[in-house]
C-alpha cells in the first residue's frame, strides 16, 4: 500500500468551466500540502496540476454530450475509484437532488469497504421539497467528512442530521493565496486608466429567486459604462468564464463586447477555453473593478482584493455575499434601477474604499485552510499503517 493517502477528487472538472477547473487545481495542491496525499483528478488533466488524471484522451470527448460523452465520464469515474482510499467531491453545488451515475457507484464502493467518502468546499441544495432534501441527506450520511462553503448550507446540514460530519468552511477559491505560486502582475495592460471586468452568465431567472435577466443588466451596465467613458477614459474586459459549447457564456460575451464597442469603449473578450484556470485568475487580477454574474468571477476578484459587485441570480450568489458582508448596493438583484444602479456601482467600486466587504479576504483565505486541516486525514503521514 502507498505510504501516502490516495485521494481522488470528483467534480465537473474538464467541462470548460473556470470555477470547476479551479476547484481541481486547488484540491490537488491542498491535498498534497495538508493531507500528505497522492491526489488524482477524475477527468482530463489541468495545466499546472501535480496530480494524475483519469481521462488521457482528448478533452472534447470528455465534455461532449450524448452517449459518447456519458461513456467517457463513466469510464473516467470508474478509473478514479480504483486504488483510492478517499473519494472526495471537490467543490460546487453537488449535494442536491439531481440524479447522477456517480452516487450509486460511490455508495457501492463505500459499502464494500473499498474507500471512504468526503466532500470539501460544497454547498447543499436548495431543494424543491422535503423528499428531495431527505434523499440528499441519505446520500450524505455515508460521508466521513463534509465541509460546506456557506452558512446556509451549514445550517441545512445540521437540520438534515449531518452534524457529526459537517464542518462550516469556505469556498475552495479561498485557498488561492495558500496553495498557488504567487502570480505576477499583468504587464500587457495600460494601467493609466481603470480596467473594468464584466463576467456574464447564461442563466435563467428562477421563480424563487427574482433577478434581472442577463439581457437587462447587460444593457443597463453598457449604458452606464458609455456615460462614464464620455467623462473619463476606461477599458473593459468581458470574461467568458464558461466555455461549454451548450451551457457556456461565449455568445453573451460576444454580444456584450459588440454593444460596448459600438459605444466607442475599448473592450476585449477574455475567453476561458478550459485547461488553465490560473491564467484566468491572473487576468482577473489585472482589473481595477469587477462586476460578475459568475459566482467564481466574484469570489476570485474578492480573494484577489479586487473591488467587485455580484449579480444575485441564484441562492449561491446571495450565500457568498452574505458570508463576506458585501454591501447591499453592490448586489445586482430584482430591485436594481437600470442604468442608474450601475452608474452608482461603478463609482463605488472605483472610488469608495468603504464599499469593501466586511470580511477581509486575508481572513477568508486563512479560514479556507480549515477545509482540509479539519478533515480526519489532515497531517497523517502514516495513514497507510494506521489503516492497515
Amino acid at each position: 500500500m502507498s505510504p501516502h493517502l490516495r485521494t481522488a477528487f470528483t467534480g465537473y472538472y474538464g467541462m470548460c468551466n473556470f470555477g470547476d477547473d479551479l476547484f481541481g487545481v486547488l484540491c490537488a495542491a491542498a491535498a498534497r500540502r495538508y493531507w500528505n496525499a497522492d491526489p488524482r483528478l477524475i477527468g482530463p488533466p489541468l495545466a499546472g496540476v501535480d496530480a494524475d488524471a483519469t481521462w488521457p484522451l482528448p478533452r472534447a470527448l470528455y465534455g461532449s454530450g450524448g452517449a459518447i460523452g456519458k461513456a467517457a465520464r463513466l469510464l473516467g469515474f470508474a478509473r478514479g475509484l480504483r486504488g483510492t482510499d478517499v473519494l472526495v467531491m471537490g467543490g460546487g453545488s453537488v449535494i442536491n437532488a439531481r440524479e447522477s451515475f456517480r452516487q450509486p457507484m460511490m455508495l457501492s464502493a463505500q459499502a464494500r469497504g473499498r474507500l471512504q467518502l468526503a466532500a470539501v468546499g460544497v454547498s447543499i441544495g436548495p431543494f424543491a421539497d422535503a423528499a428531495s432534501e431527505e434523499a440528499a441527506a441519505r446520500f450524505a450520511r455515508h460521508f466521513a467528512y463534509l465541509s460546506v462553503r456557506d452558512h446556509r448550507s451549514f445550517e441545512l446540514a445540521q437540520r438534515m442530521g449531518l452534524e457529526r460530519i459537517v464542518h462550516r468552511g469556505r469556498d475552495l477559491a479561498g485557498l488561492l493565496p495558500m496553495v498557488s505560486a504567487p502570480l505576477p502582475a499583468a504587464t500587457d495592460d495600460d494601467r493609466s486608466v481603470p480596467r473594468i471586468g464584466l463576467a456574464p452568465c447564461c442563466y435563467s431567472v428562477r421563480a424563487d429567486h427574482p433577478a434581472p435577466t442577463p439581457e437587462r443588466w447587460h444593457e443597463d451596465c453598457a449604458n452606464a459604462l458609455a456615460r462614464m467613458a464620455a467623462r473619463t477614459p476606461l477599458q473593459v474586459d468581458v470574461f467568458s468564464l464558461n466555455g461549454h459549447p451548450v451551457h457556456g457564456d461565449a455568445a453573451l460575451a460576444r454580444d456584450l463586447h459588440a454593444r460596448l464597442r459600438a459605444s466607442g469603449i475599448p473592450v476585449r473578450v477574455r475567453q476561458y477555453a478550459g485547461g488553465d484556470p490560473m491564467a484566468m485568475v491572473q487576468a482577473i487580477r489585472g482589473c481595477d473593478a469587477f462586476i460578475s454574474a459568475r459566482l467564481h468571477g466574484a469570489i476570485v476578484a474578492y480573494v484577489c482584493s479586487i473591488p467587485f459587485a455580484i449579480v444575485d441570480y441564484h441562492p449561491k450568489c446571495r450565500d457568498f455575499a452574505d458570508d463576506v458582508g458585501l454591501a447591499a448596493h453592490l448586489r445586482i438583484d430584482e430591485r436594481s434601477n437600470g442604468e442608474e444602479t450601475f452608474t452608482q456601482v461603478l463609482d463605488a467600486l472605483l472610488n469608495d474604499r468603504a464599499c469593501r466587504p466586511l470580511l477581509s479576504p486575508d481572513v477568508y483565505a486563512r479560514e479556507a485552510q480549515d477545509i482540509f486541516q479539519c478533515a480526519p486525514w489532515s497531517n497523517i503521514p502514516d495513514f497507510a499503517t494506521r489503516a492497515a
